[in-house]
């Protein structure tokens, strides 16, 4: 038992909770008792939120609260014992919080209770009581004010003859038996021949209802169901549009412009009609024509506007299940800042000079590449080298710098990644997203996916800047030889339900859902775009299309690739590789907490790759622990470095085609911060050591190599282990610490130099490497834990006949007993490259957290 001050009088005991439901005047605290509430001592008495939660079906098991304060972290608070109305939670806010957010939540967001997320205003006493029930996102200040009567939560068409109701509490008697199914509010003559109960709900009992025939096309957005004692409820067409008949497989959607012309083509099969909405400015209220689109067939909607229209700013207005719907058109080309509206573009009218007269860098095979991961913002937006207005842009990843450092003037911007030798950058996600101006962001949360970010612009009121000044980079990088790889995030979008366009246009389509309609969370961000549905696979295919051809893009990283369909994957990659057989695509093979459609493995065969994170973690330790791995101490599965060394053919993959080596990346902690984080008392000399170690690995093993931006001068971001939103001081690229990291600098530019000059280290085939590369009995070195192999460069084509590798991650000088003959040195604990150190015979010297490359 655990006794709080109870901050009201006239407070009475909730039913048998033990909790007290408050009414009246304030008063001097007194103590009340809370049964079962757990282990709750030391919170503070002068700041108290209790909050009961009512669920219809009275499951509790693994719900609990997720609760934060405004601009602070989250955490975690049980549900205690079940009351009369339900559970209860009780909460402390941080002193001098006056809101508190709330999230119910199953598990480890497996679920959530309702898709927003609720605030409480906090009372100025010190205590504060509510209620919440189960799928209702108000929150109760009075208990008496909680309707707890049966109601309809949610009405799906699931399938042409069968809809899938959910209702909170139990049925009344008969209640199941007088359901009717009503057409624009009257009869419909679809009568139920029976009905079925179903698993599966968050917020109710779920039902599905059987119908005696199947549902007309055109009656399929306006039906409702009917309850005795409820409201009339409307029934949403979900899965059932998945049929061919609502399906427009074969249509170009968007907005095509002309000099004479504009057609306008959206896809909305739910919507008994659609406005175009034209304005000729973005901040302009009224609209300056409105025209009616026709319905084509399929769910297909098109208008032709005559005149040139270019720079001519446009809404959707969908009428869908009795609303009228304002969105941007999801498929357009160009967007103002905030995203709301869409623009009429020509391209050939914003392309910059010079486009198109730069054939992109090819590769002869995917392991060819040497990816460096970067932040369009981040690269530039410190670097004193860049043109003021260009900094943090676009055109900012395009000067060729120096800056003046304590150690020296060391090149930064596109001198930066020539001197490097890298053959792509990775750019963190360009596509538009809701962020607010000048608003630092990762960009995980796309709001329009065919849609450049303003951010990066120099004038981002323009619509057309983006466009043009991404081009800009793109044909610049090109020129210096460097590939552009895009990371695509269309697993999720940043908003949902009225705030999304995708919702408006088709709701409950885009969106995987719940039985009972409740958005699913794969993507651990609160919405998951349901890939699995054909008009959503076709518009990622769609989108990926047209940033091939109109961009020129070179590649695609997937953000949470495990959260796609394997057929949607093979689709996208198919559509591309037909217009760019050499495009590099790979994905992240996890999810953000949902069901996993995409692991590891479920790349063979499909022409892409996936991180491979047992290298990783072999090397490493964990992400933001304290563990420790192969090159950072006496941690690491020396099964998983070597399956990882000959490109994971053992593991996951089919050829070394299809694994992204790396050490770190965007997410966690850099590499340099978890070193010092995990090991505390280490000196700079053995962290640089175990640096060079890692990143060693990683470019020596079979597989395609993917850099984090500035690990090659030991990137920092003082700890900081999720820096999506900390701004510019914490995730900057620090320029001068390539100075007085130049040492690591010129060991991870020669260990490129290697791998790019040597195709022994970047076989495609796994009977190359089964024939290849033969790892040397643990019995030629002092430690087991020394890894070597050779590789037979003479069967590879390579010029050096044989080359040896080895890897000492231990704390202590190892020899490694050579094969007979004379060996040329070229990579040792200090240097790395193709140039000869010292000519070896009989056995190598490593120093303690190194490696050698020797060749002969």
């Amino acid at each position: 038992m655990v006794t709080l001050n109870r901050a009201r009088a006239g407070c009475v005991a909730w039913l048998a909770s033990g909790v007290m439901a408050c009414s009246g005047s304030h008063a001097k605290p007194t103590p009340v008792s809370i049964e079962g509430a757990g282990d709750i001592a030391g919170w503070p008495d002068e700041q108290v939120l209790v909050v009961h939660y009512h669920r219809p079906d009275a499951d509790y098991e693994r719900w609990n609260l997720w609760t934060w304060h405004e601009g602070g972290d989250g955490q975690a608070v049980p549900l205690q014992k079940e009351t009369d109305f339900g559970t209860f939670a009780v909460v402390s806010p941080a002193p001098g919080t006056a809101r508190q957010g709330l999230i119910v939540r199953k598990g480890n967001w497996e679920a959530k209770d309702v898709d927003q997320d609720r605030w409480i205003e906090l009372d100025d006493d010190g205590f504060t009581e509510v209620w919440l029930v189960a799928g209702d996102q108000r929150v109760f200040r009075d208990p008496a004010a909680v309707d707890l009567s049966v109601r309809v939560a949610g009405a799906f068409l699931d399938d042409s003859d069968s809809i899938f109701m959910t209702i909170t509490g139990t049925p009344g008697p008969g209640m199941l038996d007088r359901i009717d199914v009503l057409l624009d509010g009257e009869a419909s003559g679809y009568d139920i021949v029976r009905t079925i109960q179903r698993d599966g709900a968050t917020r109710g009992i779920v039902y599905e209802l059987v119908l005696d025939e199947p549902v007309a096309f055109d009656d399929v957005s306006n039906l409702s169901l009917a309850l005795p004692g409820v409201d009339e409820t409307t029934v949403y067409a979900r899965d059932v549009l998945m049929e061919e008949r609502f399906t427009a497989l074969d249509a170009e959607l968007g907005s095509f412009h002309s000099d004479t012309s504009t057609t306008f083509r959206v896809w909305s099969p739910v919507s008994e009609s659609v406005e175009l909405l034209l304005f000729e400015r973005a901040g302009q209220n009224r609209p300056t024509r409105t025209v009616t689109l026709s319905h084509e067939g399929r769910g297909v909607w098109e208008a032709t506007v005559a005149g040139d229209l270019h720079g001519t700013y446009y809404q959707y207005a969908y009428q869908s299940y009795g609303e009228r719907r304002v969105a941007p058109d999801i498929h357009c080309r160009a967007a103002t800042s905030d995203s709301r509206r869409s623009m009429v573009v020509d391209l050939l009218r914003v392309e910059p000079e010079g486009w198109g007269t730069v054939e992109p860098p090819r590769l002869a095979q995917p392991t060819d590449e040497v990816i460096y991961e970067i932040h369009v913002r981040d690269y530039s937006i410190a670097d004193p080298s860049a043109e003021a207005g260009m900094r943090g842009m676009y055109l900012g990843m395009l000067h060729d710098g120096e800056v003046e450092t304590p150690n020296g003037t060391v090149r930064t911007g596109l001198s930066h990644l020539r001197e490097l030798g890298v053959t792509a950058v990775h750019l963190l996600p360009i596509h538009d997203y809701s962020g607010a101006r000048d608003e630092y962001n990762w960009g995980y949360w796309t709001a329009l996916f065919n849609v450049p970010e303003s951010n990066y612009a120099t004038d981002p009121d323009d619509p057309t800047s983006p466009i043009s000044e991404l081009k800009r980079a793109i044909h610049g990088l090109h020129e210096a030889g460097i590939r552009v790889i895009l990371d695509v995030v269309y697993n999720h979008t940043s908003s949902s339900f009225e705030w999304s366009p995708f919702y408006q246009s088709v709701p409950y389509y885009y969106f995987r859902t719940t039985v009972d309609g409740r958005l699913r969370n794969d993507a651990g961000v609160g919405n998951a775009i349901a890939d699995e549905r054909p008009m959503v696979r076709k518009y990622i295919g769609d989108s990926l299309v047209y940033w091939t051809q109109q961009y020129r893009i070179d590649g695609y990283r997937f953000d949470l690739i495990g959260t796609h369909q394997p057929e949607s994957v093979r689709e996208w990659v198919e559509r591309v590789r037909t217009i760019r057989p050499d495009l590099t695509i790979y994905g992240e093979p996890w999810t953000g907490g949902g069901p996993l459609y995409f692991p590891k493995g479920a790349q063979r065969d499909m022409g892409l790759a996936v991180f491979n994170d047992h290298h990783r973690n072999a090397i490493r330790g964990d992400l933001d622990g304290t563990g420790l791995g192969y090159a950072t101490g006496p941690g690491g599965d020396i099964g998983s470095i070597r399956n990882g060394v000959a490109g994971a053919i053992d593991d996951f993959t089919d050829d070394p085609t299809e694994t992204i080596n790396y050490v770190s990346a965007h997410d966690n902690r850099t590499f340099w911060d978890k070193l010092e984080y995990s090991l505390p008392d280490a000196t700079d000399a053995e962290m640089r050591a175990m640096h060079k170690l890692a990143h060693g690995i990683m470019l020596t093993s079979q597989g395609i190599a993917f850099l984090h931006g500035g690990a090659d001068f030991a990137r920092t971001k003082g700890g900081n282990h999720n820096s999506y939103n900390a701004g510019d001081e914490v995730n900057k690229f620090d320029w001068p610490r390539k100075g007085a990291y130049r040492d690591v600098f010129e060991y991870v530019r020669g260990l490129i130099e290697l791998r790019r000059a040597h195709p022994a280290f970047r076989m495609a085939d796994r009977d190359d490497v089964r024939q290849s590369l033969s790892f040397l009995p643990s019995t030629v070195t002092t430690d087991r834990r020394v890894i070597a192999f050779t590789l037979d460069g003479e069967a590879l084509g390579d010029s050096w006949a044989t080359i040896l590798v080895a890897y000492n991650g231990t704390p202590d000088e190892q020899v490694v007993q050579l094969p007979p003959g004379a060996w040329t040195q070229v990579v040792d604990h200090e240097r790395a490259g193709v140039e000869r150190i010292a000519i070896r015979r009989s056995s190598v010297t490593m120093e303690p957290y190194s490696m050698a490359v020797l060749q002969r």
